[in-house]
C-alpha cells in the first residue's frame, strides 16, 4: 500500500482519536495551522535576514534594498558600522525564531500529552462501562495492551503528524526565500534533497510499518506473561511454572528492544545521508554557478544556502524521524481505533440512576430464555419464577444447571434473549443504575484492593466519604470484631493486594460487610461459602439468619448447609426449575437433591 493511500486513513484515525477525547478536530487543525504558519514566517524571516548581510560582505558598491534603509536610518554607509548592525538584526531574527519554536513545541507537547492521557482514560472508561457479556469474553492482556501501549503509540503518531505539518510549512518557507535569491540553484538543491529523502523513505516504509506491528505483538506477549506470573503468583509458584512466564516476558521485552533498535537505526540512516548530501549540494551549487557564468555569486549564494541549511537540515531530520514514528505507530493507532469502534457498537452502561425511587417488592422472571452467542443450546429456557420480597430464596443444582447464569440475569449483568425481569412491577433493565444501588453482592472470590479493611468495606468511596459508624456496625454484623481486635491497626490494617494477608474466611466476611455497608434491599450470595471452613460458614449462616425478614436474600450455593434454613429452595436442572419448596420438601420430592443431601452428610 502506497504512502499516498495510507495517509488519508491515518489522518482519519487521528481525527477519531481527537473526537474520542472530547477535543474538536477543527479547532486542533486551525490552531496548529495558525501556529505553524507563524513559525514558518519566523523561519523565513531568519533566512531572509541573511540575504542583506551576505550582500554587505560580498557585493562592492553602495548598499541597496534593506541595507539602504538601514544605512539611511544610521546616517552612514560605513561597512564597519553597517555589518555589525545588520548582523545584530540577523541574530535577533534567529533568536525570535528559536523562541517561537520553543514556545510552539511547548504548546504542541502540552496538547498531545493531554490527549494521550485523555485517550487512555476514555478507553478505560469504555471498557469499564462495557456490557458484562462482552467483557467476560475479552482478554485482559489485550485490554491492558490497548489502554497502555496502543494509546501511547496513538499519541506518538498524533504528535509526529502535527510536527510533520509544521516542518513541511517551514521547509516551504525556506525554499520560497531561496527561490527569490537563486531559482536554479534552489531547484537543484530541492531535487537533490527531495530525491534522497523520499527515495530512502520509500525503501524504509514497509520495514518501519512491520516494526510497529512487531512492537504491538511484543507488547501483548509481555502482558500475557506478566499477568499470570504476578496475578497468579500462588498458582505459578505451586506449579513450578515461574520460569516459563519469566521466559515469555524475557522474549517479549528482548523482541521489543530489538524492534526499537531497528526503528532507531532506520530513523538515523536518513540523517547521516542528509549530512553527506549537504556536502554534495555545496559542491554541486558551486559547479552549477561556475557553469552558468555566475562565479562571482558563489560565495554569497553558498553563504545563504549554508545559513538556510542550519534550519533546513534539522527540519529534514525531524521529517524523516516523524515519518518513521507515524509508520511504526500505525499498528498501535489501528488497534486503538478498532477498540473504539468495537466498544462504540456495544453501548455503555450508565452509572447515573434515572429515578430517585428505589426498587422494592417481589422479583419476577417471566418466560426468561438465555443462550450465549457461542453456545448451541440455551442455558435457561422459558423460565418463570417469583422471588418474594424480604424472604430468603436459595438456588441449588449440579454444575451446569444454570445457577450462575440465572444469578447474573437477576443482577442485571446479562440480558435475556427473551422474557423479562422486573421488581415491584418495574423492569430492572429500565434503570440498571438504580437497581444496582439496591444490591449487595458477596461473590465466591471477593476482590480486595491493597488498602485498609475500612477502605475495602466502603469499596469505591474516597476516605472523606466513609461513614465510619456504618463501617464499624457492618463489621460487627459480619463477625469481624475478633479479627479487628487482634490487629494492631484495627480497621486501618492494610490487607495486601487482593487480600493476600487475610484468610479466605476473613476475606468473605469483609465481602459480606461491604455488601451490607450499602444498606441493600437485596442481598445476593454467589457461592460465598463454598471455600470456607465449617466454623466460618456457620458464622455467616448465623448472620444471614439474623438478617432474615429485613431484606430479600438470594443464595446460590453448592454447600447445602448454607441453604438449609432458606424460606424457599429452588432446584435447577438443565436450565429449568425441577423442584421448589422448603429444604425438606425439595429433598422429599427430588431424588437428585436427596442424593446430594446424603452425600453432604446432612440429615
Amino acid at each position: 500500500m502506497s504512502e499516498a493511500r495510507t495517509a488519508p486513513g491515518v489522518i482519519a484515525q487521528m481525527m477519531m482519536v481527537l473526537r474520542a477525547t472530547g477535543a474538536k478536530p477543527s479547532h486542533w487543525v486551525t490552531g496548529t495551522v495558525i501556529a505553524s504558519v507563524a513559525l514558518a514566517a519566523l523561519d523565513m524571516l531568519g533566512v531572509a535576514a541573511m540575504v542583506p548581510l551576505m550582500q554587505l560582505v560580498t557585493v562592492p558598491g553602495p548598499p541597496d534594498g534593506f541595507n539602504r534603509v538601514v544605512a539611511d536610518q544610521l546616517g552612514t554607509e560605513d561597512l564597519t558600522v553597517l555589518i555589525p548592525v545588520v548582523a545584530g538584526i540577523v541574530v535577533l531574527a534567529f533568536l525570535l525564531k528559536s523562541v517561537g519554536s520553543v514556545l510552539f513545541r511547548w504548546w504542541l507537547l502540552g496538547r498531545t500529552t493531554k490527549v494521550s492521557a485523555q485517550a487512555s482514560v476514555e478507553l478505560m472508561r469504555r471498557y469499564v462501562l462495557a456490557p458484562y457479556d462482552r467483557h467476560r469474553r475479552r482478554s485482559l492482556s489485550e485490554i491492558y495492551r490497548n489502554i497502555g501501549d496502543a494509546t501511547t503509540q496513538s499519541a506518538s503518531v498524533l504528535l509526529a503528524g502535527l510536527t510533520l505539518c509544521t516542518d513541511v510549512l517551514v521547509l516551504v518557507a525556506i525554499v520560497a526565500v531561496l527561490m527569490l535569491s537563486s531559482p536554479l540553484v534552489t531547484l537543484f538543491a530541492v531535487a537533490l534533497f527531495g530525491l534522497l529523502v523520499f527515495g530512502v523513505q520509500h525503501l524504509l516504509r514497509r520495514r518501519q510499518i512491520a516494526i510497529g506491528e512487531n512492537l504491538a505483538a511484543a507488547g501483548l506477549l509481555g502482558w500475557q506473561s506478566l499477568m499470570p506470573g504476578l496475578d497468579g503468583f500462588r498458582e505459578t509458584r505451586l506449579t513450578g511454572s515461574s520460569e516459563r512466564f519469566i521466559a515469555g516476558y524475557r522474549r517479549a521485552k528482548l523482541d521489543a528492544a530489538h524492534q526499537s533498535r531497528l526503528m532507531g537505526l532506520f530513523a538515523d540512516i536518513p540523517r547521516y545521508l542528509l549530512e553527506v548530501s549537504f556536502i554534495l549540494a555545496i559542491v554541486g551549487i558551486a559547479v552549477l554557478l561556475f557553469a552558468l557564468g555566475q562565479g562571482a555569486q558563489v560565495i554569497p549564494v553558498l553563504g545563504l544556502f549554508a545559513a538556510a541549511s542550519m534550519r533546513a537540515l534539522p527540519t529534514l531530520n525531524r521529517v524523516t524521524a516523524n515519518l518513521a514514528t507515524v509508520r511504526a505507530g500505525q499498528a498501535g493507532l489501528k488497534i486503538f481505533v478498532e477498540a473504539l469502534d468495537e466498544l462504540d457498537t456495544e453501548g455503555m452502561h450508565d452509572d447515573s440512576p434515572a429515578a430517585a425511587e428505589p426498587f422494592a417488592g417481589d422479583i419476577e422472571l417471566d418466560g426468561v430464555t438465555m443462550q450465549y452467542a457461542d453456545a448451541d443450546v440455551p442455558v435457561l429456557e422459558n423460565l418463570s419464577l417469583r422471588i418474594p420480597a424480604n424472604a430468603t430464596t436459595a438456588f441449588v443444582g449440579s454444575s451446569g444447571a444454570g445457577k450462575s447464569t440465572l444469578l447474573d440475569l437477576i443482577l442485571g449483568l446479562l440480558k435475556p434473549n427473551a422474557g423479562t425481569i422486573s421488581c415491584g412491577g418495574r423492569s430492572i433493565d429500565s434503570d440498571l443504575a438504580t437497581w444496582y444501588a439496591g444490591l449487595g453482592v458477596v461473590p465466591q472470590d471477593v476482590f480486595l484492593v491493597d488498602d485498609t479493611i475500612a477502605a475495602n468495606i466502603a469499596y469505591g468511596l474516597t476516605p472523606d466519604g466513609f461513614d465510619r459508624e456504618r463501617i464499624v456496625e457492618v463489621a460487627s454484623i459480619a463477625q469481624l470484631d475478633d479479627l479487628i481486635a487482634e490487629l494492631p491497626d484495627g480497621l486501618e490494617t492494610m490487607v495486601g493486594d487482593r487480600g493476600v494477608r487475610l484468610s479466605g474466611g476473613q476475606r468473605q466476611r469483609i465481602g459480606l460487610a461491604r455488601a451490607l455497608y450499602r444498606r441493600p434491599r437485596f442481598l445476593v450470595l454467589d457461592e460465598a461459602t463454598s471455600a470456607l471452613d465449617n466454623a466460618t460458614e456457620h458464622e455467616i449462616a448465623a448472620t444471614l439468619d439474623r438478617l432474615r425478614g429485613s431484606m430479600t436474600v438470594i443464595i446460590v450455593a453448592h454447600r447445602l448447609s448454607t441453604v438449609r434454613n432458606a424460606d424457599s429452595l429452588i432446584f435447577l436442572e438443565a436450565g429449568r426449575i425441577a423442584t421448589r419448596g422448603t429444604f425438606d420438601e425439595v429433598r422429599a420430592a427430588n431424588p437428585e437433591f436427596a442424593r446430594l443431601v446424603e452425600l453432604g452428610s446432612l440429615d
